[in-house]
């Protein structure tokens, strides 16, 4: 089973682009462009929503910053969400909280959502209707399960049935979830397998790989064994000509060295870290600050210019005295060169500071990138590794990018057969982060899984 080089793009650095409203000539009319502004965003604890039908008639998801609408909320009205994250807006003066959602079932649709047009689903109501016990008296009926829940995730029905279900309908219940035995016998006993680590290096990989697989699945399943006393071991191996990561074969999981050992081969596929997004968000807010403040000072300066213009034309208009006309297009004439060196020196000092904000950009992803560097090498071997432990609980890929088990196609060169639900050539998520940006496991890969413990393939 193979793990195959996935397309790593580089660090992009956004340069900042601000503007403000250009002010023709003597008489400027430009009036500064509301914006939409991030006062927070944070993960939120998960939980489940439907679309409230008598407030969302013509509501949308949106984009993270309200920049272009993703679905319309009618659309998928019967639809239940799960909620990530949420943020606080500041919209025309007017703060709202929006959700980020997607959809748990059918046509995936994921966006921001105005809290008001999300309806909450009762913690005791289970978001995907599952059905503890359930039962099953022909295929028919247990497909309607299957096809109930999320694609390639067992729900709580799923794994609920009685014990006899699963071995009555093992092979539909592999396939519908893209399992098969691919460890070899002896590598579980109990359930549990202890691993050599035949190279050092692996070490803390193999460590932090099987920490995630046991917290997930609430028990011991893996340990780190010793040469005398494993069942399943962990080793590099020099394929120099070959273009996989990982290999599981039975009781052996390899490691590319080449790639392993090569420095810059998985330290570009994280874009960011944490405390580079707080420097980026600091920097946006004061980018934001900027712009208001800047456009504020630009549409003071332009009143006043008026009122005064005004207030000297009308003078102007009444008098009949030459000289005291000739005295009043003096004052317009040096009004209206004060008001464009003031104006001058307003936007010179935006264009300024903007470029202290540019540059503090870079120097942000300068400091930041040896952490970023060592998270992306860590999160990528680590990932690795747990997807080959995945195959070791009898786990094939999945079309899901943000799956540890992910793989582009369902069918790799050289790859173990295994039944599949359906056969695909792209991630079916490609919005999605990719699981190796941060090494964690999904529900699917998880619930999958504990289906692959009740079907008896570890």
């Amino acid at each position: 089973m193979k793990v195959n080089k996935k397309f790593f793009p580089g660090v992009l650095l956004t340069a900042f682009a601000f503007s403000v409203g250009f002010l023709m000539n003597n008489q400027p009319n430009t009036q500064a462009k509301s914006a939409v502004k991030v006062v927070w965003r944070q993960k939120m604890t998960r939980s489940f929503y439907t679309i409230n039908q008598s407030k969302a008639k013509n509501g949308y998801a949106y984009s993270a910053k309200l920049g272009k609408k993703v679905f319309k909320l009618s659309n998928y009205s019967h639809k239940t969400f799960t909620a990530y994250y949420h943020q606080k807006l500041k919209v025309n003066n007017q703060y709202r909280i929006y959700y980020y959602v997607k959809s748990n079932s059918g046509k995936k649709a994921s966006g921001w959502v105005w809290r008001n047009y999300l309806k909450k689903i009762p913690s005791k109501i289970n978001s995907s209707n599952s059905i503890i016990g359930a039962t099953v008296s022909s295929q028919s009926q247990l497909m309607s399960y299957i096809n109930a829940a999320p694609d390639l995730d067992p729900n709580l029905t799923i794994l609920g049935f009685e014990t006899d279900v699963y071995s009555k309908y093992k092979t539909t219940l592999s396939q519908q979830y893209n399992l098969a035995q691919f460890a070899s016998s002896g590598v579980f006993k109990d359930n549990h397998a202890k691993i050599y680590v035949a190279d050092n290096r692996l070490n803390s990989y193999v460590n932090t790989a099987i920490e995630r697989w046991n917290a997930a699945l609430g028990k011991n399943v893996f340990s780190i064994g010793s040469s005398s006393d494993h069942t399943l071991t962990v080793k590099l191996n020099d394929a120099s000509t070959e273009k996989w990561d990982g290999l599981f074969s039975g009781n052996i999981i390899e490691i590319n060295s080449k790639n392993f050992t090569n420095p810059n081969y998985a330290n570009n596929n994280l874009a960011t870290s944490s405390t580079l997004e707080a420097k980026l968000t600091d920097i946006s807010n004061q980018a934001s600050s900027l712009l208001d403040l800047t456009n504020t000072l630009l549409n003071k300066l332009r009143i006043n210019y008026q009122l005064q213009y005004l207030t000297l034309e009308s003078k102007y208009n009444n008098s009949s005295n030459a000289s005291t006309k000739s005295t009043i297009q003096k004052q317009i004439s040096d009004l209206a060169t004060n008001y464009e060196n003031q104006d001058k020196a307003i936007r010179q000092n935006y264009d300024s500071q903007v470029s202290a904000l540019r540059q503090a950009v870079k120097d942000a992803y300068v400091q930041e990138q040896p952490a970023i560097s060592q998270a992306s090498t860590t999160n990528y071997w680590t990932t690795v590794i747990m997807h080959e432990l995945g195959h070791g609980l009898g786990l094939y890929h999945t079309p899901y990018q943000s799956d540890v088990m992910f793989a582009s196609s369902s069918d790799e060169q050289d790859a173990t057969p295994s039944p599949v639900k359906y056969a695909w050539t792209q991630a079916k998520d490609p919005s999605d982060a990719m699981a190796y940006t941060s090494a964690t496991l999904t529900s699917r890969d998880v619930d999958r899984a504990k289906l692959a413990e009740i079907l008896g393939y570890w």
